[in-house]
């Protein structure tokens, strides 16, 4: 069957927005990181980027925020609002969820093996893993944005490397983004699960929850 997980070895996560939901707080956190950007840019107040922003983003309604910077003729915009989300003062925001804590622990003492692979740098991981009270000492490996990048999937490369052992289809990933948490490393053979979906794309067959706990169904 194409979602049995039965032969898994290795649990890898996303950090951001997979250990932790979206909300309107971490939006304007991140928000405010993409008008420093556009004020720049465009040798602006932040005052006034933050009206050219808003004026064309309508979220649900009009353009995307990856949209937005592109209509706003902005270089680089995918990367932008992935470096916001990576970079954003999103610790000071996040509070800990023991559901979550417990579905971890209860994930390494079945599958041993857990991981996080991040687009995050070290320190805002750390910051962030803090914040959520989740301990470090959890997973077996960490691989964030200084090892490796998870978008050409050198990360997942170096990944599936510190298990010698097992195949790439042993290896299950969970994050909340199509393109590098499912296309990616689905690419490399690796099994993906997306989290924190607010609307199912009915052409990925892979499970698509709305909550990162979710999972226990299919894992436990």
């Amino acid at each position: 069957m194409k979602n049995d997980y039965s032969h898994i070895k290795v649990i890898g996560f996303d950090l951001d927005q997979t250990l932790y939901p979206k909300s309107p707080d971490i939006d304007e956190a991140i928000q405010v990181y993409i008008y420093k950007k556009i004020a720049t840019h465009k040798n602006v107040t932040v005052g006034e980027s933050k009206k050219l922003f808003s004026d064309l983003y309508r979220e649900g309604n009009g353009l995307s925020g990856r949209k937005t910077l592109i209509e706003l003729e902005i270089p680089d915009a995918s990367e932008i609002i992935q470096e916001a989300l990576e970079n954003a003062d999103i610790a000071s925001i996040l509070e800990p969820d023991e559901s979550v804590s417990v579905l971890l622990k209860k994930l390494k003492e079945q599958y041993k093996n857990i991981d996080i692979i991040t687009g995050s740098n070290n320190d805002q991981t750390k910051k962030k893993l803090k914040a959520l009270s989740i301990s470090e000492n959890i997973f077996n490996h960490i691989i964030v944005d200084e090892d490796a990048s998870k978008s050409d999937g050198e990360a997942y490369r170096l990944w599936i490397s510190r298990y010698g052992e097992f195949n790439s289809s042993e290896f299950l990933y969970i994050g909340d983004r199509e393109g590098p948490d499912h296309e990616v490393p689905s690419s490399l053979g690796i099994k993906t699960i997306l989290v924190n979906v607010q609307k199912v794309n009915p052409d990925i067959d892979i499970p698509q929850l709305k909550s990162i706990q979710s999972i226990d169904s299919f894992l436990l």
